[in-house]
């Protein structure tokens, strides 16, 4: 039986607002900053919401929650993708005519360097390369609330229109309950939401994750997106998240950055299977390619992930996410160096961006 998380609440914020796609992208975009549309629920979950648009460019922000956190207290590289997938996607829909929107095919995320306890927020500016009838290009830089360059994204959209009717008077959507602070806002998570000290330095990462299979250990991430590991085995990971109506696109779809950090955190999980005791990985890239989209509500999605390539420092993963029927929603892959003995260096009071200099 899933565990309880946020994700079963009621969602929160806009879905199926077609009153946006009676604008041009630029005007949806430009009403939304300025809150005459509200945004999809994803940005009530997280946090994550334009705040500058031009022809072209877009930027938003996300506020590094601790519910964002892993186990050991880190943000993982996904978040960045989760990010990513909607300003890639809206810097392609500033140029767009009413009637018309860009829809993920193809995200490709590099890692810079990871996030920290200093991190508050995430900045992503985003901006068109191409824009055809058909296919669109962007990318995407990643700072921190310094300036301090994190991550790098490009994507493949697909341009496709959207019935809507452009003169008529369509309702505001139910943007659901107020009556507590959205997710992102709520009371850190207890320091029993981590791993303890003993058990980071004391066992074996498959043990570590067996000992979750085995009992009630949720950690933040997993509370905020129902996400659950089903089965491990060493080189290997199955787990699975709720099509919940907190991942709507603002459509019936599931969020393409939903997908991406689904995936990522399968093959992390399917890497961590294989590091001896206290060793560490850092995140080096991710490609996801979106093959059809997957719906809310219409079941669990299950992400099935094996490592490809087992070096000694370099290991190498690949995913595949099907919905509950079985149809395939996103194939893929991701790179990352093994840091033996980073996580008693963490342990110990070392920083990430330390641990990460001596490699």
């Amino acid at each position: 039986m899933r565990t309880a998380s946020i994700t079963d609440e009621r969602h929160r914020g806009a879905i199926g607002d077609l009153r946006l796609f009676q604008h041009t992208g630029f005007e949806a975009l430009r009403r939304t900053i300025s809150g005459e549309f509200p945004g999809p629920p994803p940005t009530r979950l997280f946090g994550s919401h334009i705040t500058d648009v031009g022809l072209g460019t877009v930027s938003y922000s996300m506020p590094v929650s601790r519910w964002l956190e892993d186990s050991h207290g880190l943000i993982e590289a996904g978040v960045f993708a989760l990010f990513a997938d909607a300003p890639l996607a809206t810097a392609l829909w500033t140029g767009l005519p009413a009637g018309r929107v860009a829809t993920t095919s193809e995200i490709n995320m590099s890692f810079v360097r990871p996030t920290s306890r200093s991190t508050t927020s995430l900045i992503g500016r985003a901006e068109t390369i191409h824009l055809g009838q058909q296919v669109g290009l962007s990318s995407i830089r990643i700072t921190d609330q310094t300036g301090r360059f994190l991550a790098h994204g490009t994507t493949k959209c697909l341009i496709t229109d959207v019935p809507v009717d452009l003169d008529a008077e369509y309702p505001p959507p139910d943007i659901g309950p107020d009556d507590t602070p959205d997710p992102y806002l709520r009371e850190d998570p207890p320091p029993s939401a981590y791993w303890t000290t003993d058990e980071i330095i004391g066992m074996v990462p498959i043990e570590l994750m067996e000992l979750a299979l085995a009992t009630d250990r949720r950690f933040p991430v997993w509370r905020m997106t129902g996400y659950e590991p089903v089965d491990v085995a060493p080189g290997s990971l199955t787990a699975r998240i709720p099509s919940s109506p907190w991942f709507s696109n603002g459509g019936p779809a599931v969020y393409g950055g939903i997908l991406a950090w689904l995936a990522d955190q399968a093959m992390g999980g399917a890497v961590f299977s294989t590091l001896g005791p206290g060793d560490l990985f850092a995140p080096l890239d991710l490609n996801v390619r979106y093959i059809r989209p997957a719906m809310i509500n219409s079941g669990d999605l299950t992400a099935t992930s094996h490592i490809r390539h087992h070096g000694n420092r370099l290991r190498v993963s690949a995913c595949e996410i099907t919905t509950a029927e079985g149809k395939t929603v996103a194939l893929a892959t991701s790179s990352v160096l093994i840091v033996p003995g980073g996580a008693r260096q963490l342990v110990a009071g070392r920083t990430v961006d330390e641990i990460l200099a001596d490699e």
